[in-house]
Order: structure tokens, then sequence, then C-alpha cells
């Protein structure tokens, strides 16, 4: 991410009618990857740094969910132009620049964004525009149009927020489908700059488009498991079990050359599982520098191995098996340290826990095990 996103203004804006799309559904609180088309792109918008972030609704209810805390609510106005001005004016955010996006348009990379946030903060440019080239035969009243010509302008837009703000009290009346339109008009007056996406950046006006932006969306995944298994000492008293980074209290302790977290053991695996790596006992075996060594070490390693390809977690999928200790008691708390170390929501881990029945060693109490199954998606 930039450092730049964290001195920008982000406004999303959520408050069309989608008309086109169905007249009874509003197309951005259609579901797909288990999330809306709304919390997909806000997920992304604070992936990126962005700490002043704006959502323009009208007649949408924001889901109960910590995904919506500390963001800003605007109500929107009859058109875009008049949402993104009642968002300049009213918001409570000071900023020199302000990123203005479509949340029609869920599939910007990351990249984009970056490369708007750096070169709006040069001071050279009044707005920064994302453009694709045309690769279709284009006509205009049975006319072929020379596509060399043309631009596809997409969104988000970043500028400068007084003098977007100018524009928009100046130009109240006059119908823009985007912001940018308002500093081409004047093009001899303002610094533009243009920049080519080659990514596709489909924008959601149909149902099908839903079926397109699924199968853009499956291309880039990975799937990962990770298993785990360490013998315990039992008849303890007063002892504790790593799990999921925090200490569960136990009568039991395990038998590990590290700190013996199987969850983040099982964990790391699949992460490096899904990276096309090999198993953990690769990058950290058994030797002096690893004994007693904590788990989140490991973690972070594949974490960063992660990072450098390019991908993020989408979801976790964790099995316990064992005969103790409980885990139910301590749910919430490993949830909450793995939305910490993993930089998840809690909607993005699940965490389930199953005996052996009394079955095989770990049925007998001599071993604790984990499975991780996880599936990533490229950023």
């Amino acid at each position: 991410m930039s450092l730049n996103n964290s001195k920008i203004h982000f406004i999303l804006l959520a408050a069309g009618n989608s008309t086109r799309f169905s007249p009874k559904n509003n197309k951005l609180l259609v579901k797909f990857k288990n999330k809306s088309i709304l919390e997909y792109n806000l997920s992304k918008i604070k992936e990126q740094n962005f700490h002043k972030i704006t959502i323009v609704i009208n007649k949408i209810k924001l889901p109960k969910n910590q995904l919506f805390d500390k963001i800003e609510v605007i109500k929107g106005g009859k058109t875009r132009s008049l949402s993104v001005k009642n968002a300049l004016i009213n918001s409570k955010y000071s900023a020199k620049y302000v990123m203005v996006h479509d949340a029609a348009r869920p599939l910007y990379s990351n990249k984009l964004i970056n490369k708007l946030s750096d070169k709006i903060i040069t001071g050279k440019y009044d707005c920064v525009i994302p453009y694709s080239n045309c690769s279709d035969t284009v006509l205009q009243d049975n006319i072929d149009i020379n596509r060399k010509n043309l631009k596809l302008i997409k969104t988000p837009q970043v500028f400068s927020k007084v003098k977007l703000t100018k524009l928009h009290l100046l130009n109240d009346n006059i119908y823009i489908s985007d912001d940018s339109q308002l500093f081409r008009v004047n093009k001899n007056i303002f610094n533009i700059k243009y920049i080519l996406d080659k990514y596709l950046h489909l924008k959601v006006t149909y149902k099908e488009d839903i079926d397109s932006v699924n199968e853009l969306l499956q291309l880039n995944s990975r799937v990962g498991i990770g298993y785990d298994i360490h013998r315990i000492e039992r008849g303890l008293k007063n002892s504790y079990i790593n799990l999921a980074g925090i200490k569960v209290k136990s009568k039991s302790k395990v038998i590990s050359h590290s700190d013996g977290d199987v969850i983040l053991h099982a964990i790391t695996d699949s992460i490096l599982g899904a990276l096309s790596m090999r198993d953990i006992g690769t990058y950290f075996p058994n030797n002096k520098e690893n004994l007693n060594r904590n788990s989140k070490e490991f973690l972070n390693y594949a974490l960063s191995k992660m990072n450098k390809e390019k991908f993020k977690i989408n979801n976790i999928d964790l099995m316990i098996v064992s005969e103790e200790p409980k885990i139910n008691p301590y749910y919430k708390k490993m949830i909450k340290k793995l939305v910490h170390l993993l930089n998840l929501n809690e909607n993005q881990i699940t965490i389930k826990a199953t005996t052996n029945e009394k079955s095989g060693l770990i049925g007998k109490g001599d071993f604790i095990a984990c499975w991780s199954n996880i599936s990533l998606i490229e950023i």
C-alpha cells in the first residue's frame, strides 16, 4: 500500500438506484465471494490505509458489522454529481486531496490506487484519471470511429479537493457522468494526468455482470491445506496449551520443539501450500535456532511470502481434533487474536473442534492436531 493513501479523503459513491440492474434489488447489496459489492469495495479501501472514508448512500441500509465502524455516511443526491457535491460540502473530514470511486466498480487493483495516490501527492496535477484503451470496433450513426483516439474513463479518480469542490459549486446544474469531466471542460486551466490501467475493470450495470465478476475473481485464487499434530503430556496442574496465539488453560502441555501452537503451524503450512512452497519444517527445521521459537514468527514468514506474491487471505476454515482442552470457552478470544494476526475480519475465519471419540492416539488424549483449509486471492 502507498503511505500517501493516509493523506487522502476517500469518497465511495453508493447512492444510485440500480434501475438497469433490477427495479427491486440494489446491485450493491448483491452477494459475490461471500460479500456484497458494497462490502467488497469497503474492505479493499480499508486495506489501503485510507483513514478518512465517506460512503454516500440513499436507500441502502448498511449491514451491522465492524467493517462499517468509524465510516462517515452522507446522504446522496438525485444525481451522481449532487452526491459528490453533498459529500464534499458536508463531510467532517479535511484533506488536501480527495479520491472518488463508484461502488459499482469492485475490481480495481490496489496497484492502481497506489499509482493515483503517488501522482496526486506530487502536487503537479489537479486530477489524476485512470483509463483503458478501447479494443472493440466502435460505430456512431453507422460510421466507424477510430478506436485509437478513444479513452475509456474509469474510477477511482483523485483530485485537488479544493478545486473539485469549487467546480461542483460553479456547475450545479450540469449533467456529468464522472467528476473528471469538470476538469476536461477547462483543460487549458487544469493539469490533468491520465494513467493507463490495463486490468479488466468491469462496472456492474446489469445482472449478467455479476456472473462476469465472479468468473474473473475465481481466475486469481489459490487453495492450501495445512496439518499439524503434537504429542501431549497429561496429568499436570496449572498448565496451558498455546492455541491461535493465546494460552489456553489445560491439565496437559504440548511436547514440541517450538511453542507447539498447532493452529498457527497448520495455518502457516496452508499458506505455504497455497503458494506452491514446501512445508514448515523445510524453512524451520528442528535445530537450536528454532528451539522454543514463537509460532507467530513462522506465521509472519508465510505472510511475508504471501504479500510478496501479491495474494491476500480470502477465508480460513480450521478444525481442531483433541480430547482436551475444551475449545468453546476460548473461541471468541482465539478468533479475535487471529483477526489481529492475519489482518482479517471475523467473518473470514471459522474455528471448529471435535474429539476422536476415544479412538486412536488422539482419542486417548496423547496428541492434539489441527487442519487448516485456506483460500487466497490475488491482490
